[in-house]
């Protein structure tokens, strides 16, 4: 079991910063000779915040084992004194899909705020942090194959524990691995391919993108509230920059007084961007977009592409939302423009890594979008202007928090809106 004292280091734990009062076990289920875990940490009274709640595995090398087991039959419940773990296989997890393939399912490296397990053909993703209530892409994932929405990889099956009260916490999902794909963010800055190239496979992730919304546009949910731009959050770490007499993090000196210029003529021009985040969201409620389920999360990051030479194809990924947000705010009903901003704005990342211009990318993108939905291209545009402006404002401070050398992007992006 993972040293749950150690809990604080690990990449996925959502309380850093915060002080530890305990962590204890809540719950603990044998399976295949391996032990999934939840545990319970609790935070001192001054920091003011509810528990967390997290799934460990005795043995992350062995937990193909596990897998093997609890997903051989449709559903199988596995039961403890404080509540049980429910594994259940989707309709579309085929009998031809081997055991073998569930017993070699391994740790993979990467580690976020999630943990993923593979095996050539399959993919496990644990959610670490555990909350009550339905998850966002569980649901998505099963509406979509349902759908018969073909950009995204097969969904085999969830797991999920309930407590003695009857709460359900998802644990993880199983679904196809697609390891002969390419990730669409290496894809647009590795710097190979022609701009006309890249401007297809844009076009292609457009009218992907699209799609994936018509898809989703039956799903029930509960209207959003307003959108809140972290305005205040962006002038305090604004502050915090200009004051700074040396680096942050690992900066160098020279990008260190990189991040306080940008931040000096940045902080200048909140006035101005308040003023028309206020404007564009004030005005009359667009036309264009119904409020509907959506991805929450959308960026080059979370797409898979195949670049044939006749057509792109894309597996879209991660439909869980912010991670960091709650559940009730990602299952809500938001704007598709948020979706398209975000990628939009994960076009002008890739652009500013690689070097090349963005702008081709973003057009393409937008034709077909519009094509595939059946909007003008011009009403596009405007209906996603303000998102684009939310979207860098939360980037600017995600930067200053946490990659100062990064936050020369969306300070470039949110100066030239204000101008």
């Amino acid at each position: 079991m993972d040293d749950m004292q150690g809990i604080s280091s690990k990449r996925w734990f959502m309380g850093k910063g915060a002080k530890i009062d305990s962590v204890t076990e809540e719950s603990r289920t044998g399976i295949a000779g391996n032990d999934i875990a939840i545990v319970r940490v609790t935070f001192d009274a001054g920091e003011n915040r509810a528990p967390d709640f997290y799934a460990l595995i005795k043995d992350e090398g062995r937990i193909g084992s596990a897998l093997a087991e609890a997903f051989a039959g449709i559903s199988r419940s596995y039961g403890t004194a404080a509540g049980h773990l429910v594994f259940e296989r989707s309709h579309d997890f085929s009998e031809q899909i081997p055991q073998e393939e569930l017993l070699a399912i391994r740790p993979l490296d990467a580690e976020q705020s999630n943990s993923a397990f593979a095996s050539d053909r399959l993919f496990f993703k644990l959610y670490r942090r555990l909350q009550a209530g339905v998850h966002p892409e569980v649901e998505i994932l099963a509406h979509l194959e349902s759908k018969g929405f073909d950009a995204i990889p097969h969904f085999y099956g969830s797991c999920k524990y309930i407590n003695a009260s009857g709460n359900e916490y998802a644990l993880g999902i199983l679904e196809e691995r697609l390891s002969c794909m390419h990730d669409a963010w290496t894809f647009f800055t590795q710097g190979t391919q022609a701009s006309e190239s890249l401007a297809q496979v844009a076009r292609g992730l457009g009218e992907a993108t699209a799609r994936m919304h018509m898809a989703l546009k039956d799903m029930p949910g509960k209207e959003c509230g307003p959108v809140e731009i972290p305005f205040d959050k962006l002038e305090h770490l604004l502050c915090k920059a200009t004051d700074a007499g040396t680096p942050a993090g690992n900066e160098t000196r020279d990008a260190g007084k990189e991040t306080r210029e940008f931040a000096v003529k940045l902080a200048a021009k909140i006035a101005d961007l308040r003023e028309i985040a206020a404007r564009s969201f004030g005005s009359a409620k667009s036309t264009l977009f119904a409020p509907q389920r959506i991805h929450g999360d959308y960026h080059l990051g979370q797409v898979l592409v195949s670049a044939a030479k006749t057509a792109p194809t894309f597996k879209i990924l991660d439909f869980e939302g912010e991670p960091s947000r709650s559940l009730e705010y990602r299952r809500a009903l938001r704007s598709p423009a948020v979706d398209i901003a975000g990628m939009l704005r994960s076009f002008q990342y890739a652009g500013a890594v690689s070097g090349h211009d963005s702008g081709p990318c973003e057009r393409a993108f937008l034709e077909g979008y519009a094509r595939v939905a059946h909007v003008d291209i011009g009403d596009l545009e405007r209906a996603t202007a303000p998102y684009i402006l939310a979207k860098a404002v939360y980037e600017a401070c995600y930067e200053l928090e946490f990659r100062p050398g990064w936050f020369r992007i969306p300070a470039r992006a949110l100066l030239e809106l204000a101008d």
